[in-house]
């Protein structure tokens, strides 16, 4: 179980560094079995890790060490990130491949900030990053009308 005091502490530092207010409810976050994840997120076997659904609740594979490994926990702010963008949406808009791409990029963007800052040198920020593997990122936009399908948009 991830600890209020975290999630709390990392949507403190995710409004720092994005601006986003801070909704008076905390996400549900759910932990389950990697292959769990994997084929409700994908349908398939793949490297999902985190995902947050269009409703904001975030789910997370439980073989992450989140609050222990700033890498494992990284991945949590990045799903953070990404319920405090639902929740800022005063009236939400068709989620585009454009809109996907910026939120994605926001999210990414924040995460590894975070990530910098955790780090206790730059040796151990290198060594997070490579474990991420960040130039293995994958696009989810296939459809001619530019709109992505619901269940991949918030991927990450």
């Amino acid at each position: 179980m991830i600890s209020t005091k975290l999630v709390l502490t990392l949507l403190v530092a995710i409004s720092g560094y994005t601006g986003y207010a801070i909704p008076g409810e905390l996400p549900q976050i759910t932990t389950m079995p990697h292959d769990d994840l994997a084929r409700r997120v994908c349908n398939r076997p793949c490297q999902v890790f985190g995902f947050t659904l269009p409703s904001g609740e975030i789910l997370l594979d439980e073989g992450l060490a989140v609050g222990a490994d700033p890498a494992a926990t990284s991945i949590l702010v990045h799903e953070l990130t990404h319920f405090l963008q639902l929740r800022s949406d005063a009236r939400p808009l068709p989620i585009t491949c454009e809109v996907w791409r910026e939120r994605e990029r926001e999210a990414f963007s924040v995460q590894t900030r975070w990530l910098q800052d955790a780090s206790g040198s730059v040796q151990m920020f290198s060594v997070a990053m490579n474990r991420l593997n960040f130039g293995a990122l994958h696009t989810l936009c296939f459809g001619r009308s530019g709109a992505v399908p619901p269940e991949s948009w918030s991927k990450g």
